[in-house]
Parts: structure tokens; C-alpha cells; sequence
């Protein structure tokens, strides 16, 4: 259920509408609802709105079924938006996430490489974007990953109400230890055993607002539920080997484990448990700077919890993702990225440990 506690925090503290403000809207049937509560909290705030409204019938008959031309052409609608919109709003879908699994791989990476182009103008201009991930918590995407449904709709909803004060030192504090870092090790009882360096690039601070700081960073799209600093290392630094602990959902299916092996900045080795083929396929089509190491986020949300679709928050997790990273001030350019999730790590920056066993020491 959205209360209009949540709809007004959305519209007036996490993104800041106002008078000048022009929202994009992007919903789907099953979160119409919500979609059309935000719109009237953007009139009430003064700002002009446009909602854009998809279904699973489009979106699974246009991955299927046209031409792979029509899929490698941008969208023009939403080049055109992006290019007047100063704010938008991602409502996550879609409701049934069974099918994912029939579209063939190739369809995929076609897709990805025609929204790119979207994804890089909205950055761009820095438009101030939020993915409220209300819209991922449906039964027939529980059924399909194996979550409990009321169990994934409570803990989304824990992961909203947070002390978002708290959070927010938490995380100023984690950004200025990070600042002063120059290398960076993990490990963990799996095996895990990684390092690798970071430069002088924008930490980003994801504290459910995107203020002036973070616009100026280019920190502009959040994700609600929040909470995670995240930032891009050195791409030729990372040698040893990163195994994820916690299941990953993508494209209809669990991934329950992934392990990279890194060198100089590569991935050496690429393997992982059930339905890895499926995410190595996709890696193995994917172009530009697919194999190396992209960020590192560190989880800040006391109240998330690891198992649905929102492992980076938790708190004292450690997400790794290989490939694009440019979003974050990094060098890879790729269409293509990848984020893998330890729930329990020890995180050392600069030889002082920061997190132990998945729990913050300061």
C-alpha cells in the first residue's frame, strides 16, 4: 500500500519539485496507482508533468516479435523528452518477469545498445531520476525468483522507512574514508580475496535525496529503497577474486553465485552456480569494456535486507560490478554491466578495517 507520506517524500524531498520543474513519468498498468499519485503530488508542487504507460503485452511483443531493426533504433519520444524533462521518475517493471527467460539473448544486448543512448543524455543533463522499486515487488515476479512475496513487500517497505538522517552520516562518513583511500582489499570466508586502487574521482553519496552536491557529482538518478556510497576504481588495478554470497535475479531467472577472477583490472576467469550460461551470454555478446572491473558500492540501509532485488543497500554489503562505469567518472565504456553482491565481507582501506563480517566498525 503507498501512503502519501512515501508519494510526498518522493516528489519533494528526494527530488526536489518545484515550480520550474518539468517530470517524466514512466509506469506500467500494474503500478498505475502509484504513478498516478506522484503525478498529482508534482501538480501540487507546481511542476508540468508527462506520464508514459507500458504494459507486459508491449513490452514482451515488441522483444519478441519485431523486426531487430526496429530494436536497434533509439527511441526518438524519449530522446525528445529527456532533452525538456528536468526530472523523472522510473515506476520498475514488469509485473510478470516469467517471460524474460523466451527472449534470446541477442534481443538483449540489442535493446541495451538502443537505450543507451537515453540512459547518456539523461546523465548528461543531469536530470535529477528515481527508480522506486515499489513496482518490482509483485507475486508473479516473487513466484518466478523463488522469493516470499509478503515477506519481499514488508522488508521494501522497512527499507523505506529508515532514519534517512542517519543513513546520511553513515555514508558522509564512509565518502570522506574513501576520499582519503588509495587502495582497497576484500575478502571473505568464501574465498574472496580482491584488491585494487581508487583515483581522485567523484564518491557518490545515494541517500534516497538528490541534493546539489549530487547533481554536481552527476550522482542524479536514485533508487528507493536507498542507501549506498558507490564510486569507480582504477580499471587496470584489480588482481584476486570476488565470489558473490547472496542470489542475483536478472532476465527472469536466480543467478545464485558468481565468481570473478581479476587480473591487472580483467576478468580472467567468469564463472558461477545456477544459471550463470545465461548472464555469461549476455557478457560474451556485449562490446567495449565488458571485462573490467566498473564499481564498488558499499550498503548503508539498516533495514534492507539481502535475497530480493536490492542486495548493494543492505547495510555492510559489498557490490562489485564489472563493465560501464562512465556514470560514475570511471573510463570503461560498454554496453554492458554487471553488479555481484557479498553480504559478509571485511573491507580494509588502506590496511584499517572499515567492515567485518558484514558489520560496520565505526
Amino acid at each position: 500500500m503507498v501512503t502519501p507520506s512515501f508519494v510526498k517524500e518522493v516528489v519533494r524531498t528526494c527530488l526536489r519539485i518545484g515550480k520550474k520543474d518539468r517530470v517524466i513519468i514512466f509506469t506500467w498498468r500494474h503500478t498505475i496507482d502509484l504513478a498516478e499519485a506522484l503525478a498529482k503530488e508534482c501538480i501540487r508542487a507546481g511542476a508540468k508533468i508527462h506520464t508514459e504507460f507500458g504494459t507486459d503485452e508491449i513490452f514482451y511483443d515488441t522483444l519478441m516479435n519485431s523486426d531487430i531493426e526496429y530494436l536497434k533504433t533509439t527511441n526518438p519520444f524519449g530522446q525528445s523528452l529527456v532533452d525538456i524533462a528536468t526530472a523523472s521518475i522510473f515506476i520498475s517493471g514488469p509485473e510478470d518477469p516469467e517471460r524474460l527467460k523466451q527472449v534470446p539473448i541477442e534481443r538483449w544486448n540489442v535493446v541495451s545498445k538502443a537505450d543507451k543512448p537515453f540512459y547518456d543524455r539523461l546523465f548528461e543533463r543531469k536530470v535529477r531520476s528515481t527508480e522506486i522499486l515499489l513496482g518490482h515487488v509483485t507475486s508473479q515476479r516473487a513466484r518466478t525468483y523463488g522469493l516470499n512475496y509478503k515477506e519481499w513487500q514488508r522488508n521494501v517497505n522497512d527499507a523505506l522507512d529508515v532514519k534517512y538522517e542517519d543513513m546520511r552520516t553513515r555514508g558522509m562518513k564512509l565518502r570522506s574514508l574513501l576520499e582519503q583511500t588509495q587502495k582497497v582489499h576484500i575478502t571473505a570466508a568464501n574465498g574472496t580475496n580482491l584488491t585494487f586502487n581508487l583515483e581522485d574521482r567523484p564518491i557518490n553519496l545515494y541517500d534516497g535525496v538528490v541534493d546539489e552536491k549530487d547533481v554536481e557529482n552527476g550522482a542524479v538518478f536514485e533508487g528507493l529503497p536507498s542507501g549506498v556510497v558507490q564510486l569507480a576504481p582504477s580499471e587496470t588495478s584489480a588482481n584476486g577474486t570476488f565470489i558473490s554470497d547472496v542470489p542475483e535475479p536478472t532476465t527472469g531467472v536466480l543467478l545464485s553465485y558468481v565468481r570473478w577472477d581479476f587480473k591487472d583490472g580483467k576478468i580472467v576467469t567468469f564463472e558461477g552456480g545456477k544459471n550463470i550460461d545465461i548472464v555469461k551470454g549476455m557478457w560474451k555478446k556485449g562490446t567495449g569494456d565488458k571485462n573490467r572491473i566498473g564499481t564498488l558500492a558499499l550498503g548503508i540501509n539498516p533495514k534492507a535486507k539481502t535475497g530480493f532485488t536490492y542486495n548493494p543497500i543492505v547495510l555492510g554489503a559489498a557490490t562489485i560490478t564489472v563493465g560501464d562505469n562512465t556514470k560514475f567518472g570511471g573510463k570503461n565504456e560498454s554496453d554492458w554491466g554487471f553488479p555481484s553482491t557479498l553480504a559478509q565481507p571485511t573491507v580494509e582501506l588502506d590496511g584499517k578495517t572499515i567492515i567485518k563480517q558484514g558489520k560496520f566498525t565505526f
